[in-house]
């Protein structure tokens, strides 16, 4: 096999023919036995690939044109000479350097991604995902970008986990769920069409702003929040007020408050004022800390229910039986 682009020192080069083990001075290489042609997933020694740059990339797409599935995991990537993969559907990219600062070459070369994960890649600079085909895709930023844009209009699922681009563009018509992790929205944020969006989840500090983008306007079926560590019951407060989230609440189908935002909130609903009638919630999960509090909490979401309306409690583990027989025998029946 000729060794097009090898290069003695580089630390993936063999990658394509050989497999990562643990070895007593730390991960090595084997080679394979049973290796499926169709799925190949590697990991590099991140001591010393971090800064050692590996051609793996390149090589694969050279030598590899029928594989269907690639992983590569803790390496420092070139993308010179990388060659289309026209079969390739399935790729994860997880706390890679990668130099391909826009994505124009991934962009290029894996034109038929159908699901793509992107976890802690760095060296992005202004990245762009232009993918028609792919319906997966799940990036979490380890860097902060000035803009992140994806133009990929068959994509279903999204989870996008990043700080506070100041353009964020989302092109995405066919989306129907959205997990959404951000710090806070930047001053241009262009969302076109969501027209399919049902399930949206939420954690941020910059609730209002993401709900009205989101949320208010659209026929959402499943709505998840939480909050960031550092938020509180004031910031919450300030943020958004509970009468509002009552209201926004008795428009959806199933509300899951996760556990922070549960803790946050519960403090919060004794100062609504908004008296509601029965809405369309008929799912609602929430999570109780632990506490000697039996009285429910939740009261206001409770009122704004359908009349058949599924509650889920999740008691903290340190919550003694007494108070959980107790909470369960005095809260109110939807």
């Amino acid at each position: 096999m000729k060794r097009r682009g090898w290069r003695r020192g580089s630390s993936m080069s063999l990658m394509i023919c050989m497999l990562p083990v643990e070895t007593p001075c730390g991960r090595g290489l084997q080679q394979p036995q049973d290796l499926p042609s169709g799925r190949w997933r590697f990991a590099d020694f991140w001591p010393q690939s971090c800064w050692r740059k590996a051609e793996a990339l390149p090589v694969i797409s050279h030598f590899c044109h029928n594989l269907l599935k690639l992983g590569l995991k803790n390496a420092w990537l070139s993308v010179d000479g990388l060659e289309i993969m026209p079969n390739l559907t399935h790729l994860t990219l997880e706390f890679i350097r990668l130099d391909d600062e826009d994505l124009s070459k991934l962009n290029e070369c894996f034109p038929c991604l159908q699901i793509l994960n992107l976890i802690g890649v760095g060296g992005l600079e202004n990245p762009k995902i232009h993918l028609s085909q792919v319906k997966t895709f799940r990036w979490e930023v380890s860097n902060a970008p000035w803009s992140l844009a994806i133009h990929a209009p068959n994509l279903v699922h999204l989870e996008l986990k990043c700080v506070q681009p100041d353009i964020l563009i989302l092109d995405t018509p066919s989306v129907s769920t959205l997990k959404l992790t951000i710090d806070e929205l930047g001053p241009t944020v262009q969302v076109d069409g969501l027209a399919s969006l049902k399930n949206l989840r939420i954690e941020s500090s910059d609730l209002k702003s993401l709900l009205q983008l989101f949320a208010s306007d659209r026929d959402i079926r499943t709505l998840d929040l939480e909050l960031p560590v550092s938020v509180n019951c004031v910031d919450l407060y300030h943020e958004v007020k509970p009468d509002y989230l009552v209201q926004l609440f008795s428009r959806i189908t199933e509300v899951k408050l996760s556990p922070r935002f549960s803790c946050v909130l519960m403090s919060l609903l004794c100062l609504c004022t908004n008296h509601a009638s029965a809405g369309r919630l008929e799912k609602l999960l929430v999570h109780l800390p632990a506490s000697d509090i039996t009285a429910c909490p939740f009261v206001p979401l409770l009122s704004v229910s359908a009349p058949s309306c599924e509650v889920a409690v999740l008691f903290h583990a340190d919550t003694s039986d007494a108070v959980r027989q107790a909470a369960a025998s005095v809260w109110p029946s939807s």
